[in-house]
């Protein structure tokens, strides 16, 4: 009988500890905008744009000052979930549309890694790397195991991201009535998967639909937006602006969710953007009109903004640090404790997180399609030779594209330049992939 109770209760021990163990294990959200530049966030400075929840997010956590992307979407969505530089996996500019089309299977993702660590893994919202009716399996061959995603294009047609959505999850395609709003259902998920996997270690990866063009007006807190606007707003940015506080609600309610369950100091929340903001936009920020630079090789289109929030582990304040979202899968990867064994190209800057020691990032390296550029704290060197004296020490110096030809700064730019050579002479290791099928079959033969 003793010997039976000491079994038991050695049971329950082991159980117990094995319990505790797996809740130590950090889950991981990382949420990336579509289509906005820092400029579009109160905590980085607008005066006319209302995000209260990013802002307590940027209070409670760490706001980069310094985070960069690549100027349009398909190079950062291939790039942030594979730690790899655009000319590494040939993913440069903005993903066609023809038959074949799609981010190969073999591109190793954060998705991968963390399902193959023991986390259950998600995704919802904007995928856009191949078409789903040609590639039904594509978020499961990249790791993750549920997705509930808008189609983009389908049976030969682009479809609603907004209103009368088009959404595929589990393999089925459902079209949204009229009056139905594409976020909603994503955001829906996501508390959906939280408040299933509260009790394991989960990844989730939110690439939202908002606040891409159409700028339209979201169903709900327009009294919120319309705030703190000017006379000056025209229609559009007023949309833009609104689409911004209905993105910034639904992170507000995600972070609201996590501490329901009280599982919120054991999560990382990142929230970022995938590119600058649209070019037919103007924001406010003191003193300064900034008109957006998606798919300009600019400090618009490739500043972003990037909020880090993980109570208890994670010191509040502002960090000056370089971020480039390549840094991303090491980063998340040191964080949670995963052994990263292949070679990427992103840093793991995790110590910029947790106030650790360790080495920062010295440099940016950013390339869109055909054009390439370097920047450290002082100075840019673009693709064309052109060197841009634009310090990181206020926005009106950073966005100012100051070019420079004075012959003091030679030095500056021989070091660039070198940086930007080896960097421009980086191979592409999935061209085979990438070739059109015709192509692949002719050198076959």
């Amino acid at each position: 009988m003793k010997h039976s109770s000491f079994v038991f209760l050695l049971a329950l021990f082991i159980g117990s500890s094995h319990c505790t163990w797996a809740k130590k294990k950090p889950n991981v959200i990382i949420i990336m905008a579509d289509d906005i530049g820092a400029e579009g966030l109160a905590c980085y400075g607008s005066t006319i744009y209302t995000t209260p929840h990013l802002d307590r997010m940027a209070d409670e956590g760490a706001r980069f000052n310094n985070a960069y992307a690549t100027p349009l979407c398909t190079p950062t969505r291939v790039m942030i979930m594979s730690g790899l530089y655009p000319p590494r996996t040939g993913f440069r500019s903005l993903i066609g549309k023809d038959k074949g089309v799609r981010m190969p299977a073999n591109i190793r993702t954060f998705g991968h890694d963390f399902r193959d660590a023991g986390y259950a893994t998600a995704i919802t919202g904007k995928w856009q790397l191949g078409k789903f009716d040609e590639f039904p399996n594509q978020p499961i061959e990249h790791g993750f195991d549920e997705y509930c995603m808008w189609t983009w294009v389908h049976a030969g047609k682009k479809s609603s991201r907004y209103y009368a959505p088009q959404i595929y999850s589990k393999g089925e395609i459902t079209n949204g009535e009229k009056d139905e709003f594409g976020p909603d259902y994503f955001h829906q998920f996501a508390l959906d998967f939280i408040d299933r996997k509260k009790n394991e270690s989960f990844l989730l990866y939110y690439p939202m639909a908002l606040v891409h063009s159409p700028f339209i007006h979201p169903p709900k807190l327009k009294k919120l937006a319309y705030s703190k606007y000017t006379k000056d707003l025209d229609k559009q940015t007023m949309a833009f602006g609104h689409m911004i506080t209905y993105m910034d609600y639904i992170v507000g309610s995600i972070l609201k969710r996590l501490k329901k369950h009280g599982i919120d100091k054991n999560t990382l929340v990142l929230f970022t953007g995938d590119n600058g903001t649209h070019k037919s936009i103007t924001s406010h920020l003191p003193g300064l009109k900034l008109k957006g630079g998606k798919g300009s090789m600019t400090e618009a289109g490739s500043r972003v903004p990037l909020l880090a929030w993980w109570p208890g582990t994670i010191q509040p304040g502002i960090r000056e640090d370089f971020f480039c979202l390549v840094d991303v899968l090491p980063s998340i990867h040191a964080l949670a404790g995963l052994e990263l064994t292949r070679k990427v190209d992103g840093l793991n800057l995790s110590h910029n997180l947790t106030g650790t020691k360790g080495k920062g990032r010295e440099h940016l390296l950013i390339n869109f399609g055909k054009g390439y550029f370097v920047r450290d704290e002082r100075f840019r060197l673009n693709q064309d030779g052109k060197l841009y004296d634009i310090p990181i020490t206020s926005d009106h110096e950073r966005y100012s594209e100051k070019e420079t030809i004075d012959p003091r700064h030679d030095a500056h730019r021989k070091r660039l330049q070198k940086l930007l050579e080896e960097f421009m002479a980086i191979e592409n290791e999935y061209a085979e992939e990438l070739a059109p099928r015709s192509t692949r079959n002719k050198k076959n033969q």
